[in-house]
């Protein structure tokens, strides 16, 4: 079995990531809750703890990973982890490039919030903010990425019991979310700072990587495209030769890193392709609200 043993905040023992663990209200239970008003606020203070920020200095960059948790009982040892990442602009930076530059892609405006341009220091866009209403009792983490080659491979995975990386994929519509199926062995084009890649990933290798047969992953992915995510359909895609940039690279590092055995906490891991939000959503709420409910189930089975 893989993951580590945690326990909730009301003392249930769960092995983390466990198509059967207790998350107390279910995850979709509280999302409708959620996004229809009777979340209650951080001003609030009623079961939510002080909000603290840590920083993990080996991810590299200015102040490393910012991890910006909301606790809710426990420690950040005994509850379950989940990394939520998207990705920064890569089209017409300028020169020099402007790699931190998060204004057109909505898998880092989900995150960040507003228009930014700059590293991070802490996330509060709408879907943090649903993430964390809807299961305060996870350890929900956050972090963008500039749009240059092997920036996951390099990023620190042992932390996590679950990683869900967020990508813009989808551009022939505004109501669909697309969650991958494996990843294929092959890089091509060229990343933002202009570098090109052409070739497999893993010289050697099989052109599919999937994920490992014990894992929960494939039956998650099954249940969660059964049925819409909130005013979204919901679909899944196969590895495939088409996909072959830097959103395949970094899924394929995932599931590479769920496969290898050297991060024996880490029970699942997800890419989401998204669309861009649909004309009526400029603060990409629409999107967030989607987007939590099928990130939901694929870290609950449980959730509505």
């Amino acid at each position: 079995m893989r993951g580590r043993e945690r326990v909730t905040p009301a003392g249930r023992r769960l092995r983390a990531g466990c198509p059967d663990r207790p998350l107390g209200l279910s995850l979709g239970l509280a999302l409708g809750l959620s996004l229809g008003g009777c979340a209650t606020s951080e001003q609030d203070g009623v079961g939510r703890a002080q909000r603290s920020s840590q920083v993990h200095p080996e991810a590299g960059g200015p102040g490393g990973l910012s991890v910006d948790s909301e606790r809710a009982g426990g420690t950040p040892d005994d509850r379950l982890r989940v990394l939520v990442t998207g990705f920064n602009d890569w089209r017409e930076l300028g020169d020099p490039p402007e790699l931190w530059r998060c204004r057109d892609n909505p898998s880092c405006r989900l995150l960040v919030g507003p228009a930014y341009t700059g590293r991070p220091e802490d996330y509060r866009g709408p879907l943090v903010g649903a993430l964390r209403d809807v299961a305060p009792e996870i350890d929900w983490q956050f972090e963008t990425f500039p749009v240059t080659w092997g920036e996951f491979e390099a990023f620190p995975k042992h932390d996590f019991d679950v990683v869900v990386n967020l990508g813009l994929g989808i551009y022939d519509r505004r109501d669909t979310l697309q969650v991958e199926v494996g990843a294929f062995n092959l890089n091509t084009g060229d990343d933002a700072r202009g570098q090109a890649r052409t070739g497999p990933i893993s010289e050697g290798d099989p052109d599919q990587l999937w994920a490992p047969a014990d894992s929960p992953v494939a039956a998650r992915i099954a249940a969660a495209v059964s049925r819409p995510a909130a005013e979204f359909t919901v679909r899944s895609a196969e590895a495939r030769a088409e996909n072959s940039y830097i959103c395949n690279e970094t899924h394929y590092a995932a599931l590479r890193a769920l496969s290898d055995g050297g991060h024996p906490n880490l029970e699942a891991v997800y890419f989401l392709h998204l669309p861009y939000a649909a004309e009526d959503d400029d603060d990409h709420a629409k999107l967030a609200g989607g987007v939590a409910v099928l990130i939901s189930r694929l870290v609950d089975p449980d959730a509505g």
